[in-house]
Order: C-alpha cells, then structure tokens, then sequence
C-alpha cells in the first residue's frame, strides 16, 4: 500500500510538470503608433530630376506619381508637369506627354529644356508641341500695351509711356515752369523796348539782367528737351525684350532676341 500510495504521487507531480504553462495576454497599446510623415515635394522632385538625368524615367514616373498636384505650389507644379510630361515621353505615351508638356508651358511660357542634359528628341517633341498650341499660350501672355517711339519726341510724353510716371510729372512740371519764365521775361522786354531801335525805357541793367534771366530759362528749357528725348528712348529701348528659341534639328538651336 505504501508504495502504491508513492506511486500515485510521482505520477500527479509528473503530471503537473508536463501541462503546458499559460501566459496572461499583453494588453495592446491604447496609443497608436504615429503616420509616416509626408515626403517634401521639394525633396520629390529632386530626386525624380536626378532619375531622369540618369535616364531612369520610369523611377521619375514613379516618384512624381507620388506627388499630390493639387497642393504643389506654382514652381513645384511646374517642375512636376515637366518631369511627368519627360517621364511620358520616354515611356512612349506621347498623348500624355502632349497634355503634361502644354500644362507645363501654361505655369512657364518661355519654359525650355536644357540641351546639355535633355536628348534632342525630347527638345525637338517640346518644341512642336509649343508650335501646335501656339496660339492658346499667346492667349496666356499679358497683354502688353504697344508703345510708340515718336512719343520720346514730346517730352513728358515718352516717361509715361515708359511708365516713368513721377519722372514724367518732374519733366512736365519743370518744363511749364521755365517755359512760364522765358515768355514772361520774353514779352516784358518787348514790352519794355523798342523792336525798331532797340531803345529801352528801363535801365540798361534792369534790362540786361532781364534778358539774362530770360536767355537762362530759355537755356535751361532747351536742355530739359534734350534730356527728356535722350531719357525717353533710353528707357523705351531698355525695355523687356522677348527671346525666341528656333530648332534647328539634333537639338541645335538659334536664339531670336528682339520685340515680336
């Protein structure tokens, strides 16, 4: 009975030791773990630029895929249509590569494409797509109020038209001033001698200084004409002017500068 009875208590303790343990669950965490923060567009971009001047464009598609286009400022917009328009290009989806470009040349008119580092191809595709929409990118440009050369003739004329406008009114009001002083002495002297003898009934210095001041007025008058002709069409000449970019094949190009 003795050992029967040490029997059945090893075989309990044995089967004890061989039940599997159980461990309490871990509660989850009541918090979160944070988003990933937003790539920096900026940061996109460069480094989609830096894909595509490797000739990795479907690493640029990629990238600036991943861009939201509605909360791009202007620039990076315009950066973006570029590389989305080059990414198309190279990818053969000249449709869309079309749209992206003209989205492009709409925030930049003047928007060209670098030669040293952009194949002729792409250059010569930007080009004929500039060409085909032409007219709708004129329809963007400001509208730019023709000015006329003669005006320059007719100070102050010419400094508003060149927008000089406080210039203008110095020019303008200088000028009917001293004109102002030359027709008055002018008319007092007349007034005061004869124009058949020259006889005068005022003194000879009362009148000499008189004719001084009127020669001086009349001096400076002329000088102020002089300097409000050259000013005018220095200005208008030093105004913004357009350059035009013309292909010449391979990804030559000749440079237009000018007023069109």
């Amino acid at each position: 009975m003795r050992a029967l009875a040490i029997a059945a208590v090893m075989a309990a303790a044995a089967s004890a030791s061989a039940a599997p343990s159980v461990t309490a669950p871990v509660a989850p965490s009541s918090q979160a773990s944070p988003a990933p923060a937003p790539s920096d567009p900026a940061a996109v971009l460069r480094a989609a630029d830096a894909a595509g001047a490797t000739g990795d464009w479907a690493t640029t598609a990629t990238l600036v895929a991943s861009l939201d286009v509605a909360r791009l400022g202007r620039a990076d917009l315009a950066e973006a249509r570029r590389l989305r328009g080059l990414a198309a290009f190279f990818a053969g989806r000249l449709v869309d590569a079309e749209i992206e470009l003209v989205a492009w040349l709409s925030l930049d008119l003047d928007a060209r494409l670098d030669p040293s580092v952009t194949p002729p191809e792409a250059i010569n595709f930007l080009e004929s797509v500039r060409a085909r929409h032409a007219a709708e990118l004129r329809g963007l440009r400001p509208h730019v109020e023709h000015r006329w050369g003669a005006l320059n003739l007719l100070p102050p004329w010419g400094q508003f038209q060149n927008g000089d406008r406080t210039k203008g009114w110095i020019v303008a009001g200088l000028g009917a001033a001293l004109l102002a002083v030359d027709i008055g002495t002018y008319a007092t002297l007349r007034s005061w001698c004869s124009p058949e003898d020259f006889t005068c009934d005022r003194g000879a210095g009362t009148v000499r200084a008189m004719r001084d001041v009127n020669y001086a007025a009349g001096g400076a008058l002329l000088a102020l004409y002089v300097y409000g002709v050259v000013d005018g069409f220095w200005n208008f000449r030093s105004g913004p002017s357009e350059v035009m970019m013309v292909p010449l094949g391979d990804g030559a190009e000749i440079m237009v500068v000018g007023r069109f």
